[in-house]
């Protein structure tokens, strides 16, 4: 999946890498969990239309999962390595069935 796939939004991803704010993307349920379980669960299913955070693993700060992410991980994945080592969060609005906006929050980056 290619998230970033205009040069618009490339030039405004990099604007957010370089002065935080937000960013929205759309991206499918399969970037947020392998299986749509995660949509039933009690803490998100009255959630899904009006927003939801999944933290990350305290392992996002390792340098060896970073490498990992680097390495192996989709575009997605980069994206929220970014933004959560950037001290940001991601907030999910299922916007249709399979759908979700993410919205990604940052602050400006040291």
């Amino acid at each position: 999946m290619k998230i970033i796939c205009s040069d618009t939004k490339q030039i405004e991803w990099d604007n957010f890498v370089k002065n935080g704010g937000s960013i929205t993307f759309t991206i499918t349920s399969e970037d947020i969990c392998s299986n749509r379980e995660f949509e039933t669960s009690p803490s998100i299913k009255p959630n899904l239309k009006t927003g939801f955070e999944l933290p990350p693993t305290s392992l996002i700060n390792s340098p060896e999962l970073q490498t990992q992410i680097q390495a192996h991980g989709s575009e997605w994945d980069n994206i929220l390595c970014h933004v959560y080592l950037a001290g940001g969060n991601v907030i999910y609005k299922q916007i249709s069935i399979g759908k979700y906006e993410a919205t990604c929050n940052a602050s400006k980056s040291k």
